[in-house]
């Protein structure tokens, strides 16, 4: 990672980033599951962009909703404006993990892609997803790439598993 990457990192408080690499991988993760209801016909017929999209804005909103029913036992106060907004915001790397792939798939949908070409497109940039995540933990935590790279992989192999057992399941 650059110095000056590093250092705009290094300003955000280690809790938010926690918060917001657990929710792009979570939201990653249910990403992927999502796309194991998906088929060339779903591509065709648009139900597998509406899917993934769908998916990814009824996890925000109950990851929001459970932020702030989570919020009101730390504190009996009712949330301030600047709490909502900030609960919204650590969020939000759930929604954004399922704007690409439901991108590809709308590119299925709309004939720019072949509907496999764009099923198998969703799933990889999915797992890429993953994948940088690992990369940015890992940067993160060590100066060395082996490290960064290590972490990488584990998250490419979690991806792969993911893939697998979709593979598996009816794919």
């Amino acid at each position: 990672m650059t110095v000056r990457r590093q250092r705009r990192v290094d300003r955000w408080p280690r809790e938010r980033l926690a918060e917001r690499v657990s929710a792009a991988s979570y939201g990653t993760v249910l990403i992927l599951v999502s796309l194991t209801l998906v088929d060339a016909e779903d591509v065709t017929s648009g139900f597998g962009w509406e899917l993934v999209a769908g998916v990814g804005v009824a996890t925000w909103v109950a990851h929001f909703y459970a932020e702030i029913l989570g919020g009101h036992l730390r504190s009996a106060e009712a949330h301030e404006p600047h709490e909502i907004r900030r609960a919204m915001a650590d969020g939000l790397p759930i929604l954004l993990a399922a704007v690409p792939p439901a991108v590809i798939l709308l590119l299925g949908r709309i004939d720019v892609l072949t509907p496999t070409g764009a099923f198998w497109g969703a799933v990889s940039l999915a797992v890429l997803q993953l994948v940088s995540l690992g990369a940015f933990v890992g940067f993160f935590e060590s100066d060395l790439r082996s490290v960064a790279w290590r972490y990488a992989a584990v998250t490419a192999a979690f991806g792969i598993v993911v893939v697998v057992l979709m593979a598996t399941l009816g794919h």
